[in-house]
């Protein structure tokens, strides 16, 4: 398949944001505030930490990601979930972990009626239903939050390589990215081509704005491409 190049490109109606707090989810919502896209912003506490919400956006407390009553509240009105969760020491409890919980999104997405959603992994992931890569294995066994947070990411792929995810139109976004990235379009292709991506990260704002366009675009609908700053001299 060609690679695809990210060029402006039209925005969902309502998006509903997962991990709306961290640094992603917040560029996320930076984005939608920019290009007045209403927005559903789920955190798992302090809703106070979520400011400038403009008329027309929430937010919302879900505490478990097993709680699928309030998980479906959220999701109503958003037409793409955007999941930006990372992996944090308060990620220690399976409530936060996406791959512990994925059939309980699922649930809650059909029951608000949103078939679409957009997850963030890292680039060194291998796609779904494919063998983890030698450098997710190695890091997962680093001691500590890159350990558990490498052990996380690939679940999360094996879960939808498994078909958790079969009933949804999903893009697992295998991507390089930083809060010292560089804020420029990021390059995505279905499969890693080294002679126009790169393993350098691209910023926030970048991959949540690419994010937010692919949820309209679906050019990988039930796909994992890569996504990450264009190879110098390409």
């Amino acid at each position: 398949m060609p690679t695809q190049l990210a060029t402006s490109r039209p925005m969902p109606r309502h998006v509903a944001v997962i991990g709306a707090a961290g640094g992603l989810g917040r560029s996320i919502l930076e984005t939608c505030r920019e290009e007045n896209i209403p927005f559903t912003a789920i955190v798992r506490s302090r809703p106070e930490r979520i400011t400038n919400v403009p008329n027309g956006s929430r937010v919302a407390v879900v505490p478990s990601l097993s709680d699928c009553a309030l998980l479906a509240n959220a999701f109503i009105g958003a037409d793409v979930v955007i999941s930006a969760i990372g992996v944090t020491p308060s990620s220690n409890d399976r409530s936060a972990l996406l791959s512990a919980n994925t059939k309980h999104v699922v649930s809650s997405m059909k029951t608000a009626v949103v078939d679409r959603i957009v997850l963030i992994n890292t680039i060194l992931s291998a796609a779904p239903g494919k063998p983890s890569s030698w450098p997710m294995r190695f890091f997962s066994f680093v001691p500590g939050n890159m350990g558990k947070g490498a052990r996380e990411l690939r679940a999360v792929a094996d879960a939808i390589g498994n078909g958790e995810l079969s009933s949804l139109r999903w893009t697992l976004v295998r991507a390089a990215v930083s809060p010292h990235g560089k804020d420029e379009a990021p390059v995505a292709s279905r499969e890693f081509d080294k002679s126009v991506n790169s393993l350098f990260p691209v910023s926030y704002k970048a991959m949540g704005k690419w994010m937010l366009e692919e949820s309209v675009a679906n050019a990988f609908v039930c796909a994992a491409p890569a996504v990450s700053r264009r190879t110098k001299g390409q």
